[in-house]
């Protein structure tokens, strides 16, 4: 049986990110510094929540009035917000597409590291419509009400742990780890973060009438995530540091599972496939400006790897 306790993930990345500051973008680069992934929550979040979203002939019926349950406002919540860029694009872009439900929209924005958020409040200071609050994702749940909640890159470096299956063993009496592991290779190493499905069902729960989450990162949703790779390297991928921070591939069909069972409307899908569908183009993974985005593609760009970059997508 083989178990890695990451128990002091929680206190390492707490250290990590309250000391660092935005200086942590030196140590790993993340989309929440591109563009493409703001600007495709911001068209989605502009057909959902404008004051005529009632009247399309998509599947919401309710009006941005009884959807928010408060005059008319729009609470907007990010959690994980680094320095305030993905918010941001996000308010630009919202601002310059719906200048009325921008006018209606409130900000409010959690960070673990003071420094970040003293960064963030420097970043939006043109953005009177925003608040910032202390937040510990690892230890803390969240209890602000919302409509709409963006999370980027923040899941994977909560608390897990990671169990094999070993002689037909598993170490532990948890029925879903049992199952999934049944259907995997012996000896091959599965992270399962407790921590972020125990902060998802909270927040999904502090959602008003026909909320909407996103929450984009890194990890695994399907088979051909997990089999292709030789087991060893597999196991030697799963957890990783960057600087001194923990991170730990994130378990979409962990997260899926426990929200369909709270009765939540789950879609996960590729991040880029998302932003494609937004933007209206085909996009092409780039990392040369010192962060990761989406630019269109070219004719010539080739074939490219898929990036391990995950949508989840709940409604309320």
């Amino acid at each position: 049986m083989a178990i890695i306790n990451l128990g002091d993930i929680a206190d390492v990345n707490k250290s990590y990110y309250s000391s660092k500051g935005k200086a942590i973008y030196s140590d790993f680069s993340t989309f929440a510094q591109g563009k493409a992934i703001a600007k495709s929550n911001a068209i989605g979040f502009v057909r959902d929540f404008s004051d005529l979203s009632h009247c399309s002939s998509g599947p919401l019926v309710a009006s941005a009035t009884s959807r928010s349950g408060r005059g008319g406002e729009i609470t907007v919540c990010e959690y994980g917000i680094g320095n305030g860029n993905f918010a941001l694009v996000f308010l630009d872009e919202v601002k310059k597409k719906d200048a009325s439900l921008y006018a209606r929209t409130s900000y409010h924005l959690f960070d673990i590291s003071e420094k970040m958020i003293a960064d963030a409040e420097k970043n939006l200071a043109c953005h009177k419509n925003c608040s910032f609050t202390k937040f510990d994702a690892a230890s803390e749940l969240p209890s602000q009400p919302f409509d709409y909640c963006r999370i980027n890159e923040l899941l994977s470096d909560l608390p897990a742990e990671i169990y094999a299956r070993k002689s037909n063993s598993v170490p532990t009496s948890n029925i879903f780890v049992q199952k999934f592991l049944s259907r995997i290779d012996e000896g091959r190493q599965i992270p399962f973060s407790f921590a972020a499905e125990k902060f998802l069902l909270a927040l999904c729960r502090c959602g008003r009438r026909n909320f909407r989450v996103d929450v984009f990162d890194y990890g695994f949703y399907t088979a051909d995530d997990i089999f292709p790779m030789p087991r060893a390297e597999w196991n030697s991928l799963v957890a990783r540091k960057y600087g001194e921070q923990i991170t730990v591939d994130l378990n979409f069909l962990q997260l899926s599972s426990a929200l369909l069972s709270e009765g939540f409307s789950v879609k996960v899908e590729r991040q880029k496939e998302y932003a494609q569908r937004e933007l209206g183009m085909p996009l092409v993974l780039d990392d040369s400006g010192g962060s990761l985005d989406y630019v269109p593609k070219k004719k010539d760009d080739g074939v490219e790897e898929d990036d391990g970059f995950y949508r989840l997508h709940v409604q309320g």
